[in-house]
């Protein structure tokens, strides 16, 4: 398949764990998990917290009726608690962490080394918090550290890493980013051809992952704007030298003021038109694109034989993050920071950053009902993303993060449907797997 009509899911290059995500138990002991190292990050997440540990915050918005914070801002939230809102109207922003009002888990989880012997396990021998792919040092009973897998965990040890990075490239033949691949240069550009590098390009500008179906890309040297010879408006990349093809540029001064992808194109006007971005064919399809990065954690909730409500992707920090469908943002998150190295305490379990769509087509597999679209542990927003913000599919959203209890950068997608005019809140059984809402 031609990587310029794939969809892009691909690889990342390193493995990390974070919080709310996986599993198991409904909570987290400060320590029992000692951290590794987060770079770019393949990133799967070690347990669903209970509803507790969410920053103090003022949201009009209802949600666990015990402790008064809204559903919107738990990983899990429990059967009994109401939908963050029940018209899909914008959720409120929450404050950045600082600290919480609480009370701890009453029946903390027991720790996944609870009746092994010593030494390493991987995650899927063990129970609880356990991360299938990590590998777990048990001793005495409880749990001494645990090594995230890039590769994934068998028989008590992680398996290796396959030496080519295009090995993960899971969206057929063409260019990929190193940062999205497993063991990729996060600076070069790799031409990817039936699971083989055919060649690399150093990217010394940075390299850009584009939308999906569309190729990724060295970021240009220079300011392409300086090229435009035909004064200051709008200019497709592919009129400016070095430009993304893919890019349209607003030039000023000869300098760029502003660059917005185009999903579906840019399209070269006659002179004295502006160039413009291609229109996307009635708001875009109804169905679900596929985020960048290799799947870490798959669906396993409600029924699926365990607690984990989404599906992980491991990506380099700073990825971005185009919207799957088009919609409405109605909750987003931003500002608050890693604590995976604090020993993911109760305070910070559902301290992560988010963003949050409202489907415009609702579920694509059921009209009756709305969809609502999660991005989690996100390090910041899109140019003019915000509470309201409407947003094409392809649209860039967001950016990949570290945020809360999480050792590495990766995105956390999960989907929420609903009947139509209700609310939608994370990790309950009217969350369901992505993969029904993929694009084919």
């Amino acid at each position: 398949m031609d990587r310029s009509r794939a969809l892009t899911s691909v690889l990342a290059v390193t493995f990390a764990v974070g919080c709310g995500d996986t599993a198991g138990g409904s909570g987290f002991t400060a320590g029992t998990i000692t951290s590794a190292p987060a770079t770019s990050g393949v990133v799967t997440d070690p347990g669903d917290p209970a509803s507790t540990g969410a920053p103090t915050t003022t949201n009009t918005t209802s949600g666990d009726p015990s402790s008064g914070v809204p559903c919107e801002q738990l990983t899990l939230c429990p059967a009994t608690t109401a939908p963050d809102d029940t018209t899909g109207d914008v959720a409120t922003t929450q404050s950045p962490l600082t600290s919480s009002t609480t009370a701890p888990d009453p029946d903390p989880p027991a720790d996944p080394c609870a009746g092994a012997s010593d030494g390493p396990h991987c995650g899927s021998e063990l129970g609880g918090l356990a991360d299938h792919n990590s590998l777990h040092q048990c001793s005495g009973g409880a749990t001494q550290s645990a090594s995230p897998c890039p590769a994934g965990c068998e028989a008590g040890a992680c398996k290796p890493v396959a030496q080519d990075p295009c090995a993960s490239a899971m969206s057929g033949n063409g260019l990929y980013c190193g940062g999205t691949l497993m063991g990729g240069d996060v600076s070069a550009l790799y031409n990817c051809q039936n699971g083989a590098t055919a060649g690399t390009t150093i990217c010394s500008a940075g390299c850009k992952v584009n939308p999906p179906g569309v190729a990724d890309a060295c970021n240009p040297e220079g300011d392409p704007c300086q090229g435009a010879m035909s004064g200051d408006g709008l200019y497709c990349g592919s009129g400016l030298p070095a430009g993304d093809p893919n890019d349209l540029y607003d030039c000023a001064g000869g300098a760029t003021v502003n660059k917005t992808v185009c999903p579906d194109g840019c399209q070269v006007n006659p002179p004295g038109m502006p160039d413009a971005c291609k229109a996307v064919p009635n708001g875009g399809e109804c169905c679900l694109q596929v985020p960048p990065g290799v799947v870490t954690q798959s669906f396993s909730a409600c029924g699926d034989g365990g607690s984990h409500y989404g599906i992980d992707y491991g990506v380099a920090l700073g990825t971005p993050i185009y919207a799957g469908i088009a919609g409405t943002v109605v909750g987003l998150q931003t500002g608050l920071p890693n604590c995976y190295d604090n020993g993911c305490t109760m305070q910070c379990w559902n301290a992560f950053n988010y963003v949050k769509l409202k489907s415009d087509c609702g579920d694509p597999n059921d009209a009756s009902r709305d969809l609502f679209v999660y991005y989690l542990h996100i390090d910041g927003l899109g140019p003019a993303i915000q509470n309201g913000s409407h947003v094409d599919q392809g649209q860039l959203v967001a950016y990949s993060g570290n945020s809360g209890c999480s050792s590495g950068p990766h995105i956390h997608l999960e989907t929420v449907s609903v009947p139509k005019g209700q609310g939608g809140s994370l990790n309950t059984c009217n969350s369901e797997n992505p993969a029904g809402d993929f694009c084919p």
